[in-house]
């Protein structure tokens, strides 16, 4: 079984001490799922186990369990050396598109500098520069034309100097930029479902193990077609179908009124080793997407990039014209490369950015509509009915060291002494 990224950090989180219900909660993940990871995860780092008298099982960490973990475990240990060598890989690609742009730049204004240089040399010296002879020169410069070239070609360098110098300077922003416009900078919603949960098992232990299905939801999606999520009108009286997956995923039991309300109750995530909840465990009032964002990059930097993706173009569509007369494949093959490599730099972002739009304008309209649902707690009426039904279900227990009867630390001789004492 591999370990659960999420359940070892929110172990981390913890303190090293947790409840199979603390560790969904924090994590938000299916409660038996991290019962049975953090017995996996005991046996393989060494953990103990200690048992309550309610029969609540609590386990204990070292500190340094990921390091117990990647010493026992090769398959780990390979998969961390190839996260360290996917890190490398995709940043060495993720730079080159920036290291492709100044090429592609300097290659195709070098070249045009080249071929105005020769045609200057030709008509100074009588020849011709029909049919592609200036470029043809570039190859056959000779003496004084060789000098007059690198001196052009020097002054070419030097006035890029200063983009150059600044791009030494910060090479990891700039080259970063450039694939961010181009490509984005992926999904900032990527940690949806974990953060949906987390939210719904906390707003369940602050409610002290009960909730109402009008509290759960402002943190869902896709609840039904035939549910209205605007108002519970009586034809939807008793509808919550879409609690099925909370009752499941924390062992929930739904309890019902002596007026035919429901209410659900969480025995297993009344129980807990925390004293408060912590700033990472804070619930808002209900799940909002993160605004999809063209680029990370500044506005500056998305400025210059566009800037080149254009000063790129230009010099491709001007190095085109120069080479049309030219009748040669390898040319006809560099300047096609080219050209869809210039039109790409600018068609790509620019679809980017109206899907960008289209996706914001959908997390949006999500988020307004999740927002609204909050409205449904101050209805009154039968929502406050259930609330004070609910309560009666509402219980937390506090583990102290005084509920532990056993512990995997000693042996049993060693804890009855204890207990004696």
């Amino acid at each position: 079984m591999n370990a659960n990224p999420q359940l070892m950090t929110a172990v981390e989180q913890l303190g090293y001490r947790v409840t199979s219900g603390d560790v969904a909660t924090q994590a938000g993940i299916h409660l038996e799922q991290a019962r049975s990871g953090l017995l996996a995860l005991a046996n393989r780092t060494g953990g103990h186990l200690q048992v309550t008298d309610s029969g609540e099982v609590i386990y204990v960490f070292a500190p340094n369990f990921r390091q117990i973990l990647l010493r026992k475990s090769v398959k780990l240990q390979i998969r961390a050396w190839l996260d360290r060598l996917w890190t490398i890989g995709f940043y060495l690609v993720k730079i080159s598109f920036g290291i492709l742009l100044i090429t592609s730049i300097s290659a195709v204004y070098l070249t045009i500098l080249a071929i105005t240089l020769a045609a200057l040399f030709s008509n100074d010296s009588g020849g011709d520069c029909g049919d592609g002879n200036c470029v043809l020169a570039i190859f056959d410069w000779g003496g004084n034309s060789s000098s007059n070239s690198n001196s052009s070609i020097d002054q070419n360098i030097s006035s890029l100097a200063p983009i150059r110098a600044k791009t030494q300077r910060k090479p990891l922003n700039f080259l970063e930029a450039v694939f961010s416009v181009l490509f984005g900078d992926g999904n900032p919603n990527a940690d949806l479902e974990q953060r949906r949960w987390r939210y719904i098992a906390n707003l369940i232990y602050h409610q002290q193990g009960v909730a109402i299905g009008e509290q759960i939801l402002p943190y869902l999606d896709n609840i039904g077609a035939e549910f209205d999520r605007r108002a519970f009108l009586p034809e939807n009286a008793g509808n919550e179908d879409y609690m099925l997956p909370v009752l499941t995923k924390f062992n929930g039991i739904p309890e019902v009124s002596p007026t035919g309300q429901l209410v659900y109750h969480f025995p297993d995530l009344q129980t807990t080793l925390k004293d408060e909840p912590g700033l990472n465990n804070r619930v808002p009032q209900s799940l909002r997407e993160r605004k999809w964002k063209f680029t990370k990059a500044t506005p500056e930097q998305t400025g210059w990039t566009i800037g080149l993706f254009a000063l790129n173009l230009v010099g491709i569509i001007i190095l085109g014209l120069m080479l049309r007369g030219i009748s040669s494949s390898f040319i006809s093959l560099a300047m096609t490369i080219l050209a869809v490599y210039g039109v790409g730099l600018v068609i790509i972002p620019s679809c980017r950015y109206l899907w960008v739009k289209y996706r914001d304008r959908q997390v949006r309209k999500r988020n307004n509509l999740r927002h609204q649902q909050v409205n449904l707690l101050h209805q009154g009426g039968q929502i406050l009915e259930k609330l004070d039904y609910a309560k009666q279900f509402a219980k937390q227990y506090k583990i102290t060291d005084r509920d532990i009867i056993y512990t995997t630390e000693d042996d049993v001789l060693t804890q009855e002494f204890k207990r004696l004492e």
